[in-house]
């Protein structure tokens, strides 16, 4: 007897890999932006209440740093609306003020320079506030490498409600908003969506926030 050999197709198995597309880590810079934009906005306050005048007059300094530690937050966090829309208004300030008397900014009886103080004011406190309770991030990524989260896989389907907008994934349904100051993934799919629904992806969940989202992709 003999024994045919007979060739038959190999079957590939394809292996899904997965490239991480956030991590919560990403909220440190965050965290460290908005503890310099506090001290910033520390030293001017203080500076106020010795010289008001002496503040005033650099009120390019204040609007500089303003403009800068809120454009790094809106850029780390994805913000890329709110970034366009402020640089458009920094902008405005500035001609405004660089006119000089008989523009709406001087015909308010406002002492020169107020106008683009008090805005460069308003973005510090707005960067200090985006980025303060990023604090919360240095507990979660300790949780988050030690195991602590739970682990969802599947499909996606990306759902928007007005400002607010969820994933749902195996089952389960996790809801976000940009509008929410938070350390877990809140990239709402805008101008630059990053997720489409049927898309695999994996998420790691931690008092139901999504610390980690990776998408997946076959090879």
């Amino acid at each position: 007897m003999r024994l045919r050999n007979e060739s038959r197709p190999r079957q590939t198995l394809r292996v899904m890999t997965y490239a991480v597309l956030f991590d919560v880590s990403e909220r440190l810079p965050q965290l460290a932006v908005g503890i310099v934009a506090a001290l910033a906005l520390a030293v001017v306050v203080a500076a106020g209440l010795w010289d008001s005048d002496a503040v005033l007059a650099r009120w390019a300094l204040v609007l500089g740093a303003g403009a800068a530690c809120a454009a790094l937050q809106f850029a780390i966090g994805g913000l890329w609306p709110y970034l366009l829309g402020g640089a458009a208004v920094v902008g405005i300030v500035i001609a405004l003020e660089r006119a000089g008397p008989g523009t709406s900014v001087r015909s308010r009886r406002l002492p020169p320079g107020a106008a683009s103080f008090l805005v460069g004011f308003f973005l510090l406190i707005l960067a200090a506030f985006e980025g303060l309770p990023m604090v919360a991030t240095i507990d979660l990524e300790r949780r988050l490498a030690s195991g602590q989260a739970t682990i969802v896989e599947g499909p996606v389907t990306v759902e928007s409600f007005g400002k607010t907008e969820c994933l749902a994934v195996a089952g389960q349904r996790f809801c976000y908003s940009e509008a929410a100051v938070s350390p877990g993934y809140n990239r709402r799919q805008t101008i630059f969506p990053e997720l489409v629904t049927g898309m695999p992806v994996r998420l790691s969940i931690i008092d139901g926030l999504i610390v980690r989202l990776e998408v997946g992709s076959q090879g």
